[in-house]
């Protein structure tokens, strides 16, 4: 508020102030000290003289009360009130509503000196009687009550303008430090004031004129003139009482029909210390609060909106992302489940492939047992041609009894004739068992090749046995022709002898080859029975692990397909999800609209 205006505030309530007292207490006062006093007409005049001069003396304190009126409101210009801190700013308001009931001790100065004053320059024209010094006495009763009402409401008046600018009027005070003159006691005075004016006046004029104390002249006049001034009085005080609550109580009027209409951008300003003015302050608190819970909302969707609207994209890739990982579910489930058919395909091919190993075995025991019986045979071969090599040491040194001899070699040649068809037999399932071998390697594949080479040299060596076998068959042969031979010629006997015995020595040489060549055969034998044990074990051990393979296979098949359903499921929650933000974002930006209905 600028200068100005200061004065035009400052100006209008001191004439008001004085306009009241010059209403309302000169004329009261003056009547009663005349009728109460019972002055004549001269000492009436000095009275007025009196009470002029000590009313215009009396000026110096409204004065004073106006030049410090002024400086606290020029507190309240822009410049000078932007400048203090919140404290001082704090302290100025509290100042402005303490003022009206502060400024009651400038007219108790005022009045207190005053009429004194005026009884003073009265007396000084004549000497009074008690009578006449009375009524002086009796009339702060009558006149504090009534002035100290009427300038507390004018003042609180005058000040509300003060009070509701923006600066002070969006100041808050500490509630506890902010002085309450409640609208009872704004009654009480009123008509404590109103009573004690009329009850002291009339009841005083009534009891010394009953009394005999005074004689008034012309009563009816002046109690009809003292009625009117006090009809006037209470008009005043009563006028000044409803404008002050008016004044409130419109301001509260205005503020709760801008809150009907979601008007909150202005607070109700404090201009009184009632009632209504400390519930302006929860009123105000309330509409603070409504603006920033109107600001948080309108904060809070926007972002609710624009989250929901994020959500919503994230959740429209996050579908797309979904909707992708099934397909590609599908495609992983579509290759586990041919993975898991060659898996099964090879556990087969692992299980015939263990069965043919097996199989394979089986032969390699029977032909290690043959080659055994083989072997067995050959020494026991051998044996007999070393005993045969000893019959005919026996029968060149004593061919007396060569006719024995030769029936023992006889005996000997055909006993050899079957071991070497033993033999035979033997080279025949040698080579039965090499071709069943060579088939059972060609079954087997990459796995029989290394029994084939096996199977092949085992097929040699029986080749080898049977050509053996062969040329011992044609020599025993040779030998049974010769003992047949020197049973028609003995003559012949020494000469078939030495053949006989370069035939077993032959013979001999033969078969301890063909021994040899046996244990080669049960040793290769042996090596391969160990590969096939090895490989029996390999094919086992390849079917088990195909056969975890294939349960393990399905297993990641049901797996795959748990994920594609829950994949699925996701999706689906994903789309519940994006109706869920649209639905969110559209009462959110619902809520902004009604919202946006308190104006803040």
């Amino acid at each position: 508020m600028d200068e100005k205006e200061t004065n035009s505030i400052c100006w209008k309530l001191t004439l008001g102030l004085e306009l009241l007292t010059s209403i309302l207490a000169v004329p009261i006062a003056v009547l009663f000290i005349v009728s109460g006093g019972n002055y004549n007409l001269e000492k009436a005049i000095y009275v007025v003289i009196g009470a002029t001069i000590a009313l215009t003396i009396s000026y110096i304190v409204p004065t004073v009360r106006f030049f410090r009126l002024r400086n606290l409101i020029l507190e309240t210009s822009p410049d000078s009130f932007s400048k203090k801190t919140l404290e001082e700013k704090q302290k100025t308001k509290m100042k402005l509503l303490k003022f009206p009931r502060n400024h009651l001790g400038y007219f108790l100065v005022q009045w207190s000196l005053g009429i004194p004053f005026a009884a003073y320059i009265t007396f000084l024209f004549f000497k009074p009687t008690i009578t006449e010094m009375f009524p002086y006495v009796m009339l702060p009763l009558i006149i504090y009550p009534v002035l100290g009402v009427s300038h507390f409401f004018l003042a609180e008046l005058r000040l509300a303008p003060i009070l509701k600018l923006p600066a002070l009027n969006e100041l808050t005070l500490p509630v506890g430090e902010i002085p309450k003159i409640g609208i009872f006691p704004r009654v009480f005075f009123t008509m404590f004031a109103v009573f004690s004016m009329g009850m002291t006046t009339l009841g005083y004029l009534l009891v010394t004129e009953v009394t005999g104390i005074i004689k008034l002249n012309n009563a009816g006049l002046t109690i009809a003139l003292l009625s009117v001034f006090i009809a006037i009085a209470i008009y005043v005080l009563t006028s000044l009482f409803v404008r002050v609550l008016k004044s409130n109580t419109d301001q509260m009027v205005k503020r709760y029909l801008g809150l009907a209409k979601g008007d909150l951008r202005e607070q109700v300003p404090m201009v009184s210390t009632d009632e209504l003015g400390h519930g302006s302050l929860a009123l105000n608190s309330f509409i603070q609060s409504l603006r920033k819970i109107s600001s948080v909302v309108i904060t809070e969707s926007d972002r609710v909106s624009n989250d929901s609207k994020v959500i919503a994209s994230h959740t429209e890739g996050l579908s797309h992302a979904m909707m992708e990982q099934a397909s590609s579910t599908e495609q992983m489930s579509s290759g586990i489940e041919e993975m898991t058919a060659s898996i099964r395909s090879t556990a087969e091919g692992a299980k015939k492939q263990n069965e043919i190993t097996q199989d394979a075995l089986t032969s390699i025991i029977d032909m290690e047992s043959a080659l055994v019986d083989v072997h067995s045979s050959m020494e026991k071969t051998e044996i007999e041609t070393k005993r045969m090599e000893e019959e005919v040491n026996l029968g060149q040194s004593a061919l007396q009894s060569t006719l024995v001899a030769m029936e023992e070699i006889e005996t000997s040649v055909e006993h050899t004739s079957d071991v070497i068809q033993v033999i035979g037999d033997i080279s025949d399932k040698i080579g039965l068992l090499s071709l069943n071998a060579s088939i059972e390697a060609a079954r087997a594949g990459d796995a029989g090749r290394g029994f084939a080479v096996v199977a092949s040299e085992i097929s040699k060596l029986g080749e080898q046995t049977l050509e053996n076998t062969k040329r011992i068959l044609e020599a025993v042969e040779k030998a049974y022709e010769a003992s047949k031979s020197g049973r028609l010629a003995v003559s012949n006997t020494e000469k078939t002898f030495h053949q006989i015995g370069h035939s077993v020595d032959t013979t001999i040489n033969l078969i301890k080859s063909s021994s040899e060549l046996t244990k080669k055969q049960m040793s290769i034998s042996k090596t391969v029975k160990d590969s096939f044990v090895n490989l029996t074990r390999s094919a086992l051990e390849i079917e088990q692990n195909t056969d975890e393979q294939a349960r393990t296979s399905v297993e990641l098949a049901q797996s795959i397909a748990t994920i594609s359903e829950g994949t699925e499921y996701l999706n689906q929650f994903v789309g519940e999800i994006d109706k869920l933000c649209s639905a969110l974002s559209d009462q959110a930006g619902t809520l902004k609209r009604d919202i946006s209905f308190f104006q803040i």
